[in-house]
């Protein structure tokens, strides 16, 4: 009897038998919880890989409040755990309690943090949240964000635990976790995501090191082997080691690496990754102290006022001009008409079809034209693929949806649906180039001729210095409370102190408080209540903010004083790059600014925020007849009634630089660089499938003996060079015929001596002494196959007869298909 069977029986015996009175939990149970199998290190380890994943969300600081989700992460590792390791109930089921019971936990500890146990209140936010979803807009409620994160930090827990001690798949419980944590390392402001990463990469080389090294030692002992004790400790001794040098070699490795190319591909808006991306940031936007998800400019039907945008140095497009004036770098993509108290959104639209190049006449006066040619390389997270250009467009070299508001065109969008990473078009705008003097001499809407557009006689002209009853209404709309009672005090103590009388010198009063009084900041942290604008000009200590809060507050401190304003957004002008003549529009260069309508001007910009120059307007008087229009001719203002502007035409001076229009839709990846392209996909296709081809051999014959494995794998590699396995011969008689591939001695005794060992190990008494297993000889294995295996694999390239098998066996398959085809022709002829 061998050694093996006498531990076996020994054991047998000296087992206690359970006692049958002891009542609760049985022994059994007892003991895997307290001393599981896979011991006690794996346990912490997958702890310390859940924690820094754990950690790093609170590190990102994406909400308040965020300080019980270490409590609710032991939690749900503890219970889940426990359900891995009881035996009384099916483990399905026992997961799904803990999964209900960990969303019944962050409900309550949600419930308590913010509304104070009141579960009324809680099904109201969640009410609300979801219809504002479903309509389109963005949600910016706290209370859901934390009752998603607490729910997602105890699945994660759960999913874990599930995939390591019950799936035995360790290595998809770490890329989980590192899916998060590189979502929350994306988004840290500071270099402490660093330690995260440390922590996070050590655990998870230990844990799958310790993982292996268990279902390792858990065959040897089936398989009756025998290995020091100390082994365990070497191994993962000799695996720190290695854990560490990785780190090392990693930090010493460059940074990072940004190719154009592979970027456009990657920010399809068909990439299911990015969709997701766009549904996160639109379902749960922070109103507080939270920072957004990384991102290069989001764009939506409304505009919040919350933390930290979180812009990045993406690339999101170069642009080619012919003007050097700062209204034409301000790229414009979509304008907001209404004020509520979470920030802005836009008013009704009513869209109709451009085709390209078709000509919208501009509805100001005193204009220059500009053309430029946008070439879009990471398209922003938007709504509506809007199409950019400096206000006001007049035409653009691709179809186009106009999104016409009540009182003037709100936006302008790509007809297809889409404008996608690559894509180039060219566009026309007639910038306003009236000068500081001019506009001084525009009255106030309350002190000019107004008029209300008639639909039956659109072409109606009207009073230069005219407003419309419309526009003025709807863009000095302001909610009535205490807050915008405060800040129209405000503007009216500006404009007091400034001296300031005509519209266009309280306008500049405006832009100038702000830019004097108040700091450029991101990193802030408005209150979850209360309006804030209000906040920002009057109760933040630090008075600092970004775009979106200048431009707000000055939109808001002009309509209190009567003038027609809005927000825009957009891009500010970007980098300029002498050697190609371009500029370079990253994500961080996202911007609002503020556009107030001057009558028969237009909407002019203002630039209010901090560490931003102000627009420079040409000096000299305007007068009628600059842009080819007599002094005498009455004008439309602010904007053309709706009909009037779709009245288009082709531009006949307008030109593609790119060629067709039809060409300069493609993306750049289908005209430039198509061979790198597909060198790179050839070359991430050959290492994938050296990937999956390594992980199929390593498991090939894993059921087996040692020698079964390297005998089983000689035969094949000796049947894709030609020799083929036949089930009439022996082991000693297919090895006689691989014998001619090898030419050295010493490797044909080596091919014997592995036939030989096969053949006693499968059929001879495993109790007699010339067994392999009694005599010692396995332990030549390992060195006969390192001896073998490389010849095997040089005569496989010298005769890859595997690579005929795909034409055979097509061949084969289409005799079998036609001679079916002709037995089923005969039977139907015949019956």
């Amino acid at each position: 009897m061998s050694d093996t069977t006498f531990e076996r029986l020994s054991h047998l015996i000296s087992e206690t038998p359970p006692d049958p009175k002891k009542k609760g939990r049985s022994p059994r149970t007892v003991e895997l919880l307290l001393n599981p199998a896979e011991g006690w290190l794996l346990f912490f380890l997958l702890a310390a890989v859940l924690y820094s994943t754990t950690w790093s969300v609170q590190a990102a600081g994406w909400i308040s409040n965020l300080d019980v989700l270490s409590q609710t992460t032991a939690l749900g590792l503890i219970a889940s755990f426990v359900a891995a390791k009881q035996q009384r109930f099916p483990r399905l089921l026992v997961f799904s309690v803990v999964i209900i019971v960990g969303l019944l936990l962050a409900f309550w500890q949600t419930v308590l943090l913010y509304d104070q146990g009141n579960f009324t209140e809680f099904f109201a936010r969640f009410q609300d949240w979801l219809n504002t979803i479903r309509s389109g807009g963005t949600g910016n409620d706290d209370t859901m964000f934390l009752f998603f994160i607490l729910s997602l930090g105890f699945a994660l827990a759960v999913i874990s635990v599930w995939l390591v001690y019950c799936m035995r798949s360790p290595l998809l419980m770490v890329a989980a976790n590192a899916v998060v944590l590189l979502i929350n390392l994306n988004n840290m402001t500071d270099a402490g995501g660093i330690f995260f990463l440390i922590l996070f990469l050590i655990s998870s080389l230990l844990l799958l090191l310790r993982f292996n090294l268990y279902e390792s030692i858990a065959r040897w002992k089936r398989q009756g082997l025998r290995f020091d004790d100390d082994l365990k400790w070497d191994i993962m001794q000799a695996g720190a080691l290695v854990s560490v040098g990785i780190l090392i070699f990693s930090w010493v490795l460059p940074g990072s690496y940004a190719n154009p190319v592979a970027s456009q591909i990657w920010n399809v808006p068909q990439n299911p990754f990015l969709q997701l991306q766009n549904t996160w940031n639109r379902a749960f936007s922070p109103s507080g102290g939270g920072v957004a998800t990384s991102n290069h400019g989001s764009f939506r039907a409304q505009l919040s006022l919350g933390g930290n945008p979180n812009l990045n140095d993406e690339v999101v497009l170069t642009m080619q001009t012919n003007s050097k004036d700062s209204a034409a770098l301000y790229l414009e993509l979509v304008s907001y008409e209404t004020y509520t108290t979470n920030g802005w959104v836009l008013g009704a639209t009513n869209p109709f079809p451009l085709e390209a190049n078709a000509f919208l006449p501009p509805s100001s006066f005193s204009t220059q034209s500009v053309k430029e040619r946008i070439t879009m390389v990471n398209p922003p997270a938007e709504q509506n693929p809007y199409i950019l250009g400096p206000s006001e467009m007049t035409s653009v070299s691709i179809p186009a949806s106009v999104y016409n508001g009540d009182h003037g065109i709100v936006a302008w969008v790509g007809k297809n649906g889409t404008i996608r990473a690559g894509v180039s078009y060219t566009v026309n705008s007639a910038i306003s180039d009236v000068n500081d003097t001019t506009l001084e001499g525009v009255p106030f809407p309350k002190n000019a001729p107004n008029y209300t557009p008639n639909p039956n006689r659109p072409d109606d002209l009207i009073a230069v210095n005219a407003y419309e009853d419309g526009l003025v209404r709807d863009f000095t709309q302001m909610p009535s409370n205490d807050d915008m009672k405060r800040i129209s005090a405000l503007a009216h103590q500006i404009v007091t102190d400034a001296n300031a009388t005509s519209m266009y010198d309280q306008a500049q009063a405006l832009e100038s408080y702000l830019k004097k009084n108040y700091s450029y900041s991101v990193d802030i942290h408005p209150p979850r209540q209360g309006d804030p604008v209000a906040w920002f000009l009057f109760d933040n200590s630090q008075k600092d903010g970004f775009c979106n809060y200048f431009s707000s507050a000055m939109v808001l401190m002009a309509r209190s004083l009567g003038m027609p304003a809005r927000v825009v957004a957009g891009y500010a002008p970007g980098e300029y790059n002498e050697s190609t003549g371009q500029y370079t529009v990253r994500g961080k260069q996202a911007h609002s600014w503020v556009q107030i309508d001057f009558a028969g001007y237009g909407w002019i910009n203002f630039e209010p925020s901090a560490s931003f120059n102000s627009f420079v307007r040409p000096t000299g008087l305007n007068t009628p007849g600059a842009n080819g229009t007599s002094s005498n001719q009455t004008l439309p203002t602010g904007v053309v009634p709706p009909d009037q502007r779709t009245k288009h035409k082709k531009d006949p001076d307008q030109t593609d630089p790119g060629g067709s229009t039809s060409s300069s839709s493609q993306p750049l990846f289908f005209q430039g660089p198509s061979i790198s392209i597909t060198l790179g996909s050839l070359i991430l296709l050959t290492l994938f499938l050296c990937i999956a081809f390594g992980i199929w051999w390593r498991r090939l014959f894993r059921r087996y003996s040692l020698s079964t494995q390297i005998y089983g794998r000689i035969c094949l590699l000796a049947s894709w060079a030609g020799i083929q396995l036949q089930p009439s011969l022996t082991p000693y008689e297919y090895v006689e015929r691989i014998r001619p591939s090898f030419a050295r001695t010493a490797d044909i005794t080596a091919l014997e001596r592995l036939g030989d060992i096969y053949v006693r190990e499968r059929w001879a008494d495993p109790q007699s002494p010339e067994h392999p297993l009694r005599s010692g000889e396995l332990a030549e294995l390992q060195s006969i196959w390192r001896r073998l295996r490389l010849k095997l694999v040089v005569s496989v390239l010298r005769h890859p007869s595997f690579l005929g098998w795909v034409p055979a066996r097509i061949q084969r398959y289409w005799k079998q298909y036609r001679r079916r085809h002709r037995v089923r022709k005969w039977l139907r002829k015949e019956l």
